[in-house]
């Protein structure tokens, strides 16, 4: 006879790692909050001025320039060729046109600051 006591198990899902645990995604009322608090403003004064940045940088990178905050980065149109691709339902090949692409270049100091040391 097997007696098997409940501390004795073994979860079957695998635990996350202490990385996994606190990784969450900063939407933009998180960032909000965050900008308010440490500009000393109200977070309504915090989303205008979040939301005037988000528009300014879309209406440079739809007239074709490029935005390039030092220490931040890059932001750039770029395009991309047309290639051939695969339907991923049948297999059948398919062309994929060529279309503009938003691309993002970290600066020197955010690559540094997320760095794995």
């Amino acid at each position: 006879m097997l007696i098997v006591v409940k501390e004795d198990f073994e979860p079957m899902a695998t635990k996350k790692t202490e990385k996994e645990a606190t990784t969450a995604t900063v939407g933009r009322q998180e960032l909000t909050k965050h900008i308010a608090k440490q500009a000393d403003i109200s977070q309504k004064q915090a989303h205008a001025a979040l939301e005037a940045t988000l528009k300014s940088i879309r209406e440079a990178l739809q007239s074709g320039n490029e935005v390039r905050l030092v220490g931040f980065g890059s932001f750039k149109v770029r395009k991309s060729a047309a290639r051939q691709g695969v339907n991923p339902r049948d297999q059948k090949p398919i062309q994929v046109p060529a279309k503009e692409r938003v691309r993002f270049f970290p600066g020197k100091d955010l690559a540094d600051a997320v760095v794995k040391k």
